[in-house]
């Protein structure tokens, strides 16, 4: 494994180049190179996100099956907090309540709450133990060309530097995977631009000490058009994201952790209570906006798009992080398999298993009635329709990455 940072005019040939920094990136770049393939990551940042940083999202039981097979299990487990289900409140009582451990044959009887940065190392640190894998940092990708045998990217450094927009690197893949996020350099070179459809309705966000007592599990409390979602972090500690009436939301804009205690009192009084205790302990309240996209293509000759580079989700149940890293391992499948045999129409696969299933997922978020203003009462819990995606593989996945399986 070669670890470098220097923008030279040298040229590298592999197997795989995957552009971007983030868990999505190195998740796919370590399969790919656990199958023996020679790969190449690229961040555009100069650094990687440290361990015990960022927000800590939910890892769904499937992930965190396949994240265990890449051997970060230990990191994982020692630095999250384990979430047993999903109580879920309307305005007239339990709506429903759920727990991983009621549904048979999934690979862990809980999802995990993680900080990002955790995630990113335990990732790196596996990607820099194989001997095929190269990790360069502070470059990013400005140019691509392709034929049907390889792509061709340019580089330029970002690390101190404006830089003129000509490639002072270039490498030659036989695939190039655009991991690069939502703002994807690589997917805007190959020309795919993403329908982008705003959530009309934005949420609060506070993180405070756990109320004691609580059992571990994702609390929400829909009394329309209000919702109150509650995530167990590490620490112990609660992300609490509230989503007020519309005539509540300038004083959360002025008020802070004080105005949100004092609003999510009818729905949750034993929180607001805590919260009142707990004032010098809390974050700022952060006002969150959300969206999804789609791009009318996954693929674009030989460069592939995976995670938020090509799809987005609503936060809720943590499913942007989950999809972006089961796509990143459908897509390694699919390459590793094209390699393989030696027909390119093999990557058609990852487009085809993966796209389906994501696009229904957005479906569902989008007509949830917990995400808008709606104030008819709520008859069915803001998870029911999407239990099964947050505790199994598709099929069709589960089969791709059994045949695509390849390490030694």
């Amino acid at each position: 494994m070669t670890t470098t940072s220097d923008p030279d005019l040298s040229g590298l040939e592999t197997d795989v180049c995957v552009v971007g920094g983030g868990a999505t990136a190195l998740y796919g770049a370590l399969l790919c190179a656990r199958a023996g393939r020679s790969v190449v990551l690229v961040s555009p940042q100069p650094g990687f996100e440290a361990a015990g940083a960022g927000i800590s999202p939910l890892l769904a039981p499937p992930t965190l099956g396949l994240l265990a097979a890449s051997g970060i299990d230990e990191q994982l487990t020692a630095a999250g907090r384990e979430v047993l289900g999903v109580d879920d409140h309307g305005s007239t009582g339990m709506l429903s309540s759920w727990r991983y451990a009621d549904h048979a044959g999934i690979a862990r009887p809980y999802g995990l709450t993680v900080p990002t940065g955790t995630t990113v190392q335990a990732l790196l640190a596996e990607l820099r133990a194989q001997p095929s894998a190269t990790v360069l940092s502070g470059e990013r990708v400005v140019s691509v060309e392709q034929d049907a045998e390889r792509v061709l990217l340019g580089f330029e450094g970002t690390a101190g530097q404006d830089g003129d927009g000509s490639a002072r690197r270039r490498i030659a893949a036989r695939y190039a995977v655009a991991a690069d996020g939502r703002q994807s350099a690589l997917r805007d070179l190959v020309g795919v631009r993403p329908e982008v459809s705003a959530f009309d309705r934005p949420a609060w966000l506070l993180v405070a000490p756990d109320v004691p007592g609580r059992e571990s599990v994702l609390l929400v409390r829909h009394r329309a058009p209000r919702a109150l979602f509650t995530i167990p972090t590490p620490g112990p500690s609660s992300a609490i994201v509230w989503s007020p009436d519309r005539d509540q939301e300038e004083q959360l804009e002025q008020g802070g952790p004080a105005a949100l205690a004092e609003q999510v009192k009818e729905v949750d009084p034993e929180l607001s209570e805590w919260l009142g205790t707990v004032g010098g302990r809390t974050s700022p309240v952060m006002r969150l906006g959300f969206s999804l996209w789609r791009a009318p293509s996954w693929r674009v000759g030989r460069v592939l798009l995976v995670g938020e580079s090509v799809h987005g989700l609503h936060t809720l149940g943590g499913q942007g992080l989950n999809q972006s890293l089961q796509s990143a391992a459908s897509a390694a499948a699919a390459i590793d398999a094209a390699l393989a045999s030696g027909d390119p129409a093999a990557v058609e696969e990852y487009e085809r298993v993966r796209r389906p299933h994501v696009e229904r997922l957005q479906d569902l978020q989008w007509n949830l009635q917990a995400l808008g203003y709606g104030t008819a009462p709520a008859v069915k819990g803001a998870h029911e329709d999407f239990i099964d995606v947050m505790t199994a593989l598709p099929a069709a996945l589960a089969a791709q990455l059994a045949g695509g399986d390849r390490r030694a």
